[in-house]
């Protein structure tokens, strides 16, 4: 892979490098994020953040909020799948902002983005809720990532307030026994939500859970996956390799 930009900063190493035309940022040698102007999918676990999306028409998904851009692989495919009216974005690191911005060109064109930290974003927001809240909060640790935010109740509950009545939440774990051994997994976490999914992919070990306010079926998602062209597409290469599970509901 041919090194495109470097830097460091805070004892972190990022990195830009291609492959082909695909674009990958890491950190420490971690990879954060991946971008292919030429495709919507990456075959890995930034497909699992935007595909929750398909349970429904995605085009209700009209004000999005992510927490944690990394270099905003998820956002060609949001744009092109749901074409939201607001996307806003929260990245605490300048750098990876940067690379968002300058390498992989998806920090503009309508996308409001914010340098801060997610829990302060999340505790002072006093505006109109959101039916995508899309949480990918993770940190460089050494050569290893971690949740830079625990999966507290509490934590759940600010996140709660920020999704509409008929809205979802998208979270992501570094693997299951993350989430299994989190505050968020039983019953109690369910008040307001209808169904909670598991979506898992044989590339990595992340585990992302959503929460729905409203009643969807994965039959329902396989189906709005097949009827797209560029999609289904990567279904018989087996590109677009996922599970998913219903947890509760």
């Amino acid at each position: 892979m041919a090194l495109i930009w470097h830097e460091s900063r805070d004892g972190v190493a990022y990195e830009v490098r291609s492959h082909g035309s695909t674009l990958r940022l890491y950190a420490n040698g971690i990879q954060h994020s991946e971008y292919n102007p030429s495709r919507l999918v990456t075959g890995s676990v930034w497909d699992l953040l935007w595909l929750p999306v398909l349970f429904d028409d995605p085009t209700r998904y009209r004000r999005v909020l992510v927490l944690g851009l990394g270099g905003g692989s998820l956002v060609p495919p949001l744009k092109a799948l749901a074409s939201p009216e607001v996307i806003i974005a929260v990245e605490k690191d300048p750098l990876h902002l940067a690379v968002a911005r300058d390498h992989f060109g998806v920090a503009r064109d309508g996308v409001q983005c914010h340098c801060a930290d997610a829990v302060d974003f999340v505790e002072a927001y006093d505006g109109p809720p959101f039916d995508l809240v899309i949480e990918d909060l993770f940190a460089p640790h050494d050569r290893t990532v971690s949740r830079a935010v625990p999966a507290s109740g509490r934590w759940l509950g600010k996140l709660s307030r920020l999704v509409a009545d008929d809205g979802m939440l998208v979270m992501n774990f570094g693997d299951w026994a993350e989430y299994r051994n989190s505050r968020i997994t039983g019953r109690r976490s369910m008040r307001g939500w209808k169904q909670r999914y598991r979506f898992a992919t044989r590339d990595c070990h992340n585990a992302v859970i959503v929460f729905r306010r409203t009643v969807a079926s994965s039959a329902g998602l396989r189906e709005q996956i097949q009827a797209r062209d560029d999609l289904s597409w990567h279904l018989g290469t087996g590109l677009l390799n996922y599970t998913v599970r219903k947890l509760d509901g």
